[in-house]
């Protein structure tokens, strides 16, 4: 089993949208058993992947165990709860779904605050930092499991991000989402060191390691990639001509992938995992259908030119799956 994480620390570059259809694309065409978590306290994955009966039915069930719900017992100081959130079915995407929850918004301040124990050594601190490490591990059943996340660097995502194997990082081009390379950067370095000295301290006053699943707790988050979502240009005879500006941007992109590939020691030839052309005809149609977008048909509302658009979908988003599988394999 692996996990993979989507995130990136700027919003509005299609991560829900990648993740929920390169999802389905490992189901679908690659025969892959997936499940996905929705971490985003927004819970775009779960509005995307259900339709409104069934999220209706959901949270206005008192009795559904939720994700939030699994952290009521750490909050409490009594461990892991033995309960597992309820996993769902998307019948167009064809992968289960652990369904996102609002309240995860205000569990940021119990992770937050026991962030402060973990760096002091504390087992209370370690115990709620990687409770989503400890939810993954009780998923083995599953081939792959994806991640939904939102833009924060703040302790919801690190906690996330502690618990994965890899994390993806969907990229548009524009200055903010460079910047928010150099952001990434900067706090994984910080959270690297910090916990590197915690697991020390822990293991000085516990006499062993912390350990999850029987295996003691280290950094070991890897890279697996990213997708780039293309900026809109102009085509001449066919041709898609450049743009200075955006150009401009990619260039210093590329740079700041650089210096992320070098902090995991990855190959920055190996990351790009392809690109995302603008699809924003189809995407509302597939958010509607609670469909993959190369699965939408006419039934769906797809007219004329939407049916190229599908079909440009089918070929980025199966190729993307395919080098992402490549790259978990290794």
């Amino acid at each position: 089993m692996k996990s993979v994480g989507f995130f990136n620390n700027k919003g509005g570059v299609g991560k829900t949208t990648l993740l929920c259809n390169v999802a389905a694309s490992l189901a679908i065409q690659h025969g892959k058993k997936v499940l996905v978590i929705d971490a985003d306290p927004q819970c775009n994955a779960s509005a995307y992947l259900l339709g409104e009966n069934d999220l209706e039915n959901i949270f206005l069930n008192n009795e559904f165990y939720s994700i939030d719900s699994f952290f009521d017992p750490v909050r409490k100081g009594q461990g892991y709860p033995a309960e597992m959130p309820e996993i769902v079915s998307s019948d167009r995407f064809k992968v289960d779904l652990i369904v996102g929850s609002p309240k995860l918004s205000i569990r940021e301040d119990l992770l937050a605050t026991d962030w402060a124990a973990t760096r002091n050594g504390e087992h209370r601190g370690f115990q709620t930092t990687y409770v989503f490490k400890e939810l993954i591990s009780r998923l083995s059943d599953y081939d792959i499991i994806m991640i939904d996340m939102g833009p924060s660097l703040g302790a919801l995502n690190r906690s996330v991000l502690l618990g994965v194997d890899c994390f993806l990082m969907p990229l548009s081009v524009d200055i903010f989402s460079m910047m928010a390379v150099e952001n990434i950067i900067k706090s994984f370095s910080t959270w690297k060191n910090a916990l590197s000295s915690a697991i020390d301290k822990y293991i000085e006053e516990e006499n062993k390691p912390f350990v999850i699943s029987d295996v003691p707790v280290s950094w070991d988050l890897q890279f697996a990639g990213y997708v780039m979502q293309q900026y809109k240009a102009k085509s001449r005879a066919g041709v898609r001509e450049p743009v200075a500006a955006f150009e401009r941007i990619i260039t210093k992109q590329k740079a700041e992938l650089v210096e992320l590939c070098n902090f995991f020691n990855a190959e920055n030839d190996e990351l790009n995992l392809g690109e995302i052309p603008t699809l924003s005809s189809v995407v509302p149609l597939s958010q509607q259908a609670h469909a993959p977008i190369f699965d939408l048909s006419a039934k769906d509302g797809v007219v004329g030119s939407q049916y190229t658009r599908v079909s440009e979908a089918s070929n980025f988003f199966h190729g993307i799956a395919s080098n992402l599988l490549e790259r978990l394999d290794k």
